[in-house]
């Protein structure tokens, strides 16, 4: 159904509004360990655009082919085939491994990507005026059109399960905008009709079944018109058309019937005053179309209620009801058998109250959060099994919005972006076993001790059983050898510092299990954790103590499920945050800079480690070029792309520029992506195998999810 604002006519029919500018203003905040308590920037608003669908643009399925069998090596599965095979470790620090049969694997450098961006989640631009309709057929949200300060347009998306889809049919209506779009359920297909370009309206009847738009060919129609006002018609089996306005300012006051392909004029008496603009809906639980406020002639704003049923129009008079409007939303909830109303304008007043109607009766409902204020907004029927869902519209001031709500019980929640909340200092990984980004606690604003997976371009809360107690600044890492991802440490807050944690808890099938081991590391947070495939063994290496302010220089192994310390001489004390990881191309551990000694004001050396076969050896002496030195940036194993990736952190106190570094073969590049995120320390970042991404969840403003 087409829910619009007005604020945006073609032709002069009212004045273009003028698109607000934003900007982004991301704050510099300088972080001691003790800001841990904290995330960067955490009093700005939790806004984002949304949640990032796979991203796999050109990556074609050869490529996803290569790289599952890439990662079936990496986690010693073998080849598909079934015969094992076996890799020695490289000779020297710099050498490839060599593979044979029977035994355990060592990776394989493949470079499949050579031009790789930081990239924002997937989502239809800011507009107004966009049609929008549940798909009853194909199950989702449907969204089509709208227009922007700059542009009619003409694409098409879907929403489900809380993520938006970009389809390209091969063949689109022409762009446009206030059009109308009901789901046409007699006939089982979604019905567009009409609506304007910038100068002309339109005439033409489309439907969209199975992801396929198909022009109509009725014998008539009603005209070239936009701001119509259109729903199906449950009890009499067809859907209706009322009002709009033509390109040359005519308010229309006919009803139309539509049915197996063709419009019918109908001439109903008594009958709502021509109008444009009304919100329009149909009520199942009782049994009729409900048709709410508008604009006339004169473009003064209406507030009357009107059903529709057997072919009657019947004028109702609710008391209380919501105020005149015009441009407002009516969308039926399955769920809670009532239909509501959103948004809307008077003049240059916008609302933002909700209204529910139910029986006959208007009610005011109050809720704990809402969308804001606006005209030009789309809103879709939620059915038995998916919410109503509210997208975009115009704001007082102008500007055009994209982002994307859904209602329920009463209850308005954003759905983009579905994040876990704001934090910083999370453990992150790729649980290989269930083929998802896995992340565990960090800091906000509380402390937590919640489990999130990200799968498919979409987070979701986990709830087990049992789960390690909320904490900051544990590590995290997938252990192949064992079957589970490996989580140790971290700390909570006490006193003016921290107590540090040294239990040990594995994961695996959406299941944590207490893990006690007869030895294991002291309590530490911020450790570097990652699996050896080399040396087949979880390797740990400093931390950072936060009840004594002291850092570590221990290499732990671990492996069946114990801890066992090694003799093994290395980097200095510090807490490396994350910056530790495996390098699948060249075949060693690489561990860059961190939080040398560990305490606050401390500083941060751009010193490049490798760990292979129970030896560190330090690159630092033989590189040509380095990363500026950090703490508690993000260092991840981009196995698609065949190199390592370095992004953000901090240096002396201070967040550092947001530069992003590769690594392969001892040499640090740096890269030049047009697009990145914003400067930011104590985020999660790791490789996604199951998309081949790097997926980034950040803690500043806008508090998104990148993938790169």
């Amino acid at each position: 159904m087409l829910e619009g604002s007005k604020t945006h006519y073609p032709c002069g029919i009212r004045s273009k509004a003028v698109l607000a500018n934003y900007v982004l203003v991301t704050a510099v905040v300088a972080v001691e360990l003790i800001s841990f308590l904290a995330p960067l920037n955490s009093s700005a608003p939790s806004y984002a655009a949304g949640v990032v669908a796979p991203v796999l643009g050109d990556r074609g399925i050869a490529s996803l082919e290569l790289a599952a069998a890439a990662s079936s090596l990496r986690a010693g599965d073998g080849p598909a085939g079934g015969s094992p095979g076996t890799c020695s470790p490289p000779a020297g620090s710099g050498a490839g491994a060599s593979c044979g049969p029977g035994g355990t694997h060592s990776p394989v450098k493949v470079i499949l990507h050579t031009l790789p961006s930081w990239s924002l989640p997937v989502q239809p631009a800011p507009r107004q005026l966009a049609s929008l309709t549940y798909d009853a057929r194909d199950k989702y949200v449907l969204l089509f059109g709208g227009a922007n300060g700059t542009a009619v347009l003409g694409d098409s998306w879907t929403f489900v399960a809380g993520s938006w889809t970009h389809l390209h049919p091969a063949t689109s209506p022409p762009a446009r905008s206030a059009a109308a779009m009901t789901f046409d359920g007699a006939d089982n297909y979604v019905l567009l009709f009409g609506g304007f370009t910038r100068t002309t309206g339109l005439t033409d009847t489309w439907k969209f079944a199975g992801g396929v738009w198909t022009k109509l060919t009725p014998t008539s129609n009603p005209g070239a018109l936009a701001y119509a006002s259109m729903t199906y018609d449950a009890k009499d089996g067809y859907v209706v058309f009322f009002g709009g306005i033509t390109i040359g300012l005519v308010v229309k006051s006919a009803t139309w019937e539509f049915k197996a392909g063709q419009w019918t004029l109908l001439t109903p008496s008594p009958a709502p005053a021509g109008r444009l603009e009304a919100a329009f809906a149909y009520d199942a639980k009782d049994g009729y179309a409900v048709l709410f406020g508008g604009s006339d002639a004169t473009f003064k704003a209406l507030g009357d209620t009107w059903n529709y049923s057997g072919g009657h129009w019947t004028k109702l008079t609710p008391s209380p009801a919501p105020d005149a409007r015009s441009g407002a939303a009516l969308a039926y909830s399955a769920k809670d058998h009532e239909l509501l109303l959103f948004g809307g304008l008077n003049g240059t007043t916008y609302f933002s109250a909700s209204w529910v109607f139910a029986a006959g009766a208007w009610s005011k409902i109050s809720t704990a959060a809402h969308p804001s204020n606006r005209g030009g907004l789309a809103m879709a029927d939620g059915s038995a099994a998916s919410n109503i869902v509210l997208f975009g519209g115009q704001t007082h001031t102008g500007g055009y919005l994209n982002d994307t709500w859904v209602f329920s019980a009463g209850a308005w929640a954003h759905a983009l972006p579905h994040l876990p909340p704001i934090r910083s200092s999370p453990a992150m990984t790729y649980d290989e076993g269930d083929h998802y980004v896995l992340l565990f606690g960090g800091v906000g604003a509380g402390l937590y001790g919640d489990t999130w997976k990200f799968a498919h371009g979409i987070w979701t809360q986990l709830h087990p059983s049992i789960a390690p107690s909320p904490r900051y600044g544990p590590t995290m890492a997938y252990d192949p050898a064992d079957g589970y991802v490996v989580l140790f440490g971290g700390a909570v807050p006490s006193g003016s510092f921290g107590i540090p944690l040294n239990d040990t808890w594995t994961f695996a099938a959406g299941s944590w299990t207490h893990l006690v081991t007869p030895t294991q590391p002291t309590g530490r947070g911020w450790a570097g954790l990652a699996f050896d495939y080399a040396d087949g063994y979880l390797l740990l290496f400093g931390g950072f103590n936060a009840s004594s302010l002291t850092a570590y220089s221990d290499t732990w192994t671990f492996s069946g499920g114990s801890w066992t310390q090694t003799a093994a001489s290395g980097p200095s004390a510090r807490s490396s945050a994350g910056q530790m990881v495996y390098d699948s191309a060249d075949g060693y551990v690489v561990l860059f800079s961190g939080n040398l000694n560990g305490g606050a004001g401390t500083s941060q050396y751009p010193d490049t480690w490798t760990y292979l076969a129970g030896t560190w050896t330090n690159l630092t002496g033989s590189l040509s070029t380095s990363p500026p030195g950090r703490a508690y940036g993000g260092l991840v194993d981009d196995t698609y792309d065949g190199y390592l990736v370095l992004f953000g952190g901090i240096n002396q106190n201070t967040v550092i520029p947001p530069d992003t570094w590769s690594f392969t073969n001892g040499v640090w590049t740096l890269l030049s992506p047009a697009v990145h995120p914003p400067i930011q320390a104590q985020f999660g970042m790791v490789f996604d195998a199951a998309d081949n991404a790097v997926v980034l969840l950040s803690t500043t403003y806008p508090y998104t999810t990148w993938t790169y």
